[in-house]
């Protein structure tokens, strides 16, 4: 039975719970070159859903004559007029790479999200989408994003409607040292130079729901460190914020944000053979969890 909505269920989001689900995933699963461990995540993701109680189906599409399949689960909420929530992150990682941080501490985040919402009582429906194949395929392979792009696009063309996209990248990793923090190139707005904040990078049209996620932030998890900013031209002005599965649906038109530790303007082991569990900091990785769930909770 859910649980009573005072606050306290946040105390579930255990960092010994997003520990074990990013040892558990950090595992080579490329889609060219380990495309059996991309099938063996998604079956994991899918079971964590139907353990759940969720209903979930695949979403399938095809790369270069390969089938893929995004993971689909839905948390009703009470209010089913209302358009639903996205939370989403990809499963696969980089060539070479087991991908702790990028993006096991994402998948993560969600499914340790996914079981906590599923104790409370919520206003609004919930759709958890695990994506396939974020990561370039090849060298030629500009693009990328196949998995959201496939989901984008048909979530357009349907006419679905959703309240906002909230995008989990890469959430696990800090350093406070000192100019341990790149800066993209065109950035607009000064941030800090030492890598211990969270990065919300939205679109014009995520205003609302970047405000949700600051309010639950400052009354939930104060003691995270949040820069956030809403790009003109969908990002195509810093390129750099266009990097992951939000792009997709700021090109459809959809509120959406990346919740990021900023990956490779910060992490070392960005793409690296050395992308290890070991290497990430689960105290953020619990405070950026619980801010989310009080965000999706509140919303």
């Amino acid at each position: 039975m859910p649980t009573t909505n005072n606050g306290q269920f946040l105390d579930l989001v255990e960092e010994a719970s997003l520990r074990r689900w990013v040892e558990r995933l950090s595992i080579l699963r490329h889609g060219q070159t380990n495309p059996e461990a991309i099938e063996k995540t998604g079956k994991v993701i899918e079971a964590h859903f139907e353990n759940l109680g969720m209903p979930h189906e695949r979403d399938t599409f095809e790369f270069q004559g390969r089938p893929f399949f995004n993971v689909l689960a839905t948390l009703p909420g009470r209010d089913r007029g209302l358009p639903p929530y996205i939370i989403g992150a990809h499963y696969d990682a980089a060539i070479g790479s087991p991908g702790a941080d990028d993006n096991a501490s994402a998948v993560a985040a969600m499914l340790v999200a996914a079981t906590v919402l599923s104790q409370v009582h919520r206003r609004r429906t919930i759709r958890f989408v695990g994506f396939s194949i974020e990561e370039p395929q090849n060298i030629a392979d500009r693009a990328c994003r196949h998995g959201s792009r496939h989901f984008a696009r048909r979530a357009f063309f349907r006419w679905e409607r959703y309240a906002g996209v909230f995008i989990l990248e890469s959430v696990g990793y800090t350093s406070d040292a000192p100019g341990s923090q790149r800066l993209p190139v065109r950035l607009p707005i000064p941030i800090p130079t030492t890598g211990t904040f969270l990065g919300v990078v939205g679109n014009r049209r995520a205003k609302k729901i970047i405000q949700i996620f600051e309010e639950a932030v400052k009354v939930h998890e104060p003691g995270l460190e949040v820069v956030s900013h809403r790009f003109l031209c969908n990002g195509w002005l810093v390129p750099a914020t266009r990097m992951s599965d939000h792009a997709p649906f700021w090109d459809c038109g959809y509120p959406a944000v990346m919740l990021t530790d900023t990956a490779f303007l910060r992490n070392p082991n960005y793409h690296q053979e050395t992308d290890l569990p070991e290497t990430l900091d689960f105290s953020f990785l619990t405070r950026v969890t619980r801010a989310l769930v009080a965000t999706l909770w509140e919303g």
